[in-house]
């Protein structure tokens, strides 16, 4: 929902609970995470709004115009804690007995004037972990497909190539998360190496049909662990998510 700074802070009844995209400009910098914002960027009116910007990456520069966009709410302490688990105020107790019940942004993007979101958190550094199912990962989808096309086209061989190559992946898939303890994720590795395995039983008795029926749920196998177990970056790269 577009709104100004001065809507927000002369009528934010409308607003609660919204997700708003507020323009305004920066009237004072708080603290690390938070600022206000006024409309007015040559002189104060009185009527700022406080925006709290949890993973904000540095300050807004003072007087400039911002968009924040995020969910309005009236500023509580603890409906804010609930809201932010992760996250501590780190505003002084004046600005905290300022704010108290005025209109509060929790942001999830600062955009400036030069369209750099100054609240996005930077892509972390892969880890030995990320290296070592990338390595893996990366070989499921290729052979995917190419193990539907060999089928589809006859191609006894070279399904039967490709099925190799996703019982191994799936394989080394297991073994890493055996190593991480993770039951589930290593629950549908196994699953995902027994389609493969039954796919390349099929082939061995040339029943091209047959093998065809363990491609569906072999690609469910591969979507459920990726959508608990991996985290996909801007960049688009991928991150393991373990299990705690």
């Amino acid at each position: 929902m577009p709104v100004a700074a001065s809507s927000v802070a002369n009528n934010p009844d409308p607003y609660v609970n919204e997700y708003v995209t507020m323009t305004g400009a920066v009237e004072a910098n708080l603290s690390k995470t938070s600022f206000s914002v006024d409309q007015d960027k040559n002189k104060p009116t009185g009527k700022d709004v406080l925006v709290l910007a949890p993973t904000l990456q540095k300050a807004a520069d003072a007087n400039s115009y911002v968009t924040v966009i995020g969910q309005l709410i009236k500023f509580d302490e603890k409906d804010i804690a609930a809201r932010l688990k992760d996250y501590a105020i780190d505003l002084s107790p004046a600005d905290i007995a300022k704010f108290k019940g005025k209109p509060v942004v929790l942001a999830t993007a600062v955009i400036n004037t030069a369209g750099i979101d100054i609240a996005k958190k930077p892509i972390p550094p892969m880890s030995a972990d990320d290296l070592a199912l990338q390595k893996i990962m990366t070989k499921l989808p290729p052979a995917q497909g190419a193990v539907r096309k060999t089928l589809d086209s006859k191609d006894m061989a070279g399904a039967k190539e490709q099925a190799t190559i996703l019982k191994q992946a799936f394989t080394d898939i297991e073994t890493f998360f055996k190593a991480k303890n993770n039951a589930e994720a290593l629950k549908w590795a196994s699953e995902g190496k027994n389609h493969a395995e039954s796919m390349l039983v099929n082939l061995g008795l040339s029943n091209i049909e047959a093998a065809k029926t363990s491609i569906t749920p072999l690609g469910a196998t591969c979507a459920s662990c990726h959508g608990k177990y991996r985290e996909r970056m801007d960049d688009g790269t991928f991150r393991y998510k373990p299990d705690f």
